[in-house]
């Protein structure tokens, strides 16, 4: 599987873009920890078909996405929208074009995918404006890494450490890191690891409408000290 970043002629294959399609609440959950983070000028990293970036719209006025392959950007369900300003390109290839630009930089379910992570996250500081959000949500936990984290293009797992110091030297104050998800860990070691399975369109919907709904309130009030994924926001120094 190529990397999603800093290739020519990129083609994403995963099929977690049309499973992750029926997670809409973990979505808007995944939006409503970072709503106050955002601004009103946003570069959503790897926009994919469009899921995260249709939370975004109903409470943003423009988003540019960004989007390097041209057959998910071809399928993406807001070319054309007025408020989607979409870029069939690497980010980093566009970075001089945007310095100082952005109020918010977001990579959702999309840094474990680039192959440099540190050359995006400095590229990520140069589009931001002065005090710009850095905003950041991958899985977490190295030893969850499968067969399907491969067959969809990842290169990584984080720790939270390992997350924080990554931000942290490539410029960055971080504001807030913590784990997310933490009921999803023993489904996705059984499912993922131990079977080497892949998402279910049905049992990623069971999950979101069973599940996340009150998972999503016990995480507010009690932040757990593991989960699958980790969710960082961080200001440009």
């Amino acid at each position: 599987m190529n990397s999603y970043s800093n290739k020519k002629n990129f083609i994403y294959e995963g099929k977690d873009l049309e499973s992750m399609t029926f997670a809409q609440n973990y979505h808007q959950w995944i939006y409503d920890i970072i709503k106050n983070s955002v601004g009103s000028r946003i570069a959503e990293i790897g926009s994919g078909t469009g899921n995260f970036t249709q939370i975004l719209l109903n409470h943003c006025n423009k988003i540019h996405a960004f989007e390097p392959c041209i057959k998910t950007y071809n399928n993406s369900m807001h070319l054309g929208h007025k408020k989607v300003i979409s870029i069939n390109d690497n980010f980093e290839n566009r970075k001089n074009d945007f310095q100082n630009f952005f109020d918010s930089v977001l990579f959702i379910n999309v840094l474990e995918h680039i192959e440099n992570d540190e050359f995006a996250l400095k590229s990520a500081h140069k589009i931001l404006s002065p005090e710009g959000k850095l905003v950041i949500f991958v899985p977490a936990l190295r030893w969850l890494f499968s067969s399907f984290d491969t067959s969809i293009g990842h290169f990584r797992r984080y720790h939270k450490k390992n997350l924080v110091n990554l931000v942290s030297e490539s410029g960055f104050k971080i504001e807030r890191c913590h784990y997310f998800d933490s009921l999803g860990i023993l489904p996705w070691f059984i499912v993922m690891k131990m079977l080497g399975g892949n998402l279910n369109p049905k049992s990623v919907k069971w999950y979101d409408s069973m599940i996340v709904p009150w998972l999503k309130l016990v995480e507010k009030f009690f932040i757990p000290p593991i989960g699958k994924n980790l969710l960082l926001v961080a200001l440009k120094r």
